[in-house]
């Protein structure tokens, strides 16, 4: 699989909530760094909100964009796919959103239930503040004082963030490059026949 070059993420809880015939529906959209992260937080909003009758729920994670979602006793795609089909629709991962519901005594029907959930969480994570990570990769580089003088502009026009420098008998660099940019970077390295100083150490996400 062909991973992004980038994502975006909710960076900080929100909130949103609904009344519709007499049911309440509460939306939480949150980060979610991992799979691992989704059942604690819905057993964490489980004791915030007692005795609501569904808590459900989707969550998107890793730049691969795993997805798990619960209709959690609604009808088969009534609650969780919908929540699900919003967080992919912002083009998020790294995020969760948990739905609470207080039933209102009134039945919604499929398409009611539907309308609700991807309404209610719709709200709330529009409404998330988000950060982006660039997958970037990573590059060491160790040489004498005289060549990395000339090295250290193109380096610096490329890196993305401050490189770690360590100056010793030699210097050595430690940087980061958008892998968008890495091809450029490497034909102009090779053109000063810089690559030999060079070794790559991957990508990832930053």
């Amino acid at each position: 699989m062909q991973l992004p070059d980038s994502y975006r993420f909710i960076t900080a809880r929100t909130e949103a909530e609904e009344r519709i015939k007499g049911s309440r529906f509460i939306a939480v959209a949150m980060p979610c760094a991992s799979m691992d992260d989704v059942k604690p937080a819905v057993t964490a909003l489980m004791s915030e909100y007692p005795d609501a009758t569904h808590y459900c729920y989707a969550a998107v994670c890793g730049p691969a964009s795993e997805t798990r979602s619960s209709d959690a006793g609604e009808p088969s795609g009534t609650a969780g796919k919908p929540i699900l089909d919003v967080l992919l629709g912002e083009g998020l991962t790294d995020s969760m959103c948990v739905v609470i519901r207080y039933f209102g005594g009134t039945l919604l029907g499929t398409g009611g239930l539907v309308r609700a959930y991807s309404g209610t969480a719709h709200d709330a994570v529009s409404a998330a503040p988000r950060g982006e990570k660039v997958r970037c990769r990573t590059y060491s580089a160790a040489m004498d004082y005289s060549t990395f003088s000339g090295f250290e502009r193109l380096m610096m026009q490329y890196a993305r963030g401050q490189p770690e420098k360590e100056f010793t008998d030699r210097v050595k660099a430690r940087f980061r490059i958008e892998v968008g940019r890495c091809s450029e970077f490497e034909g102009k390295l090779s053109g000063k026949n810089w690559l030999q100083y060079i070794a790559d150490e991957g990508d990832s996400y930053f």
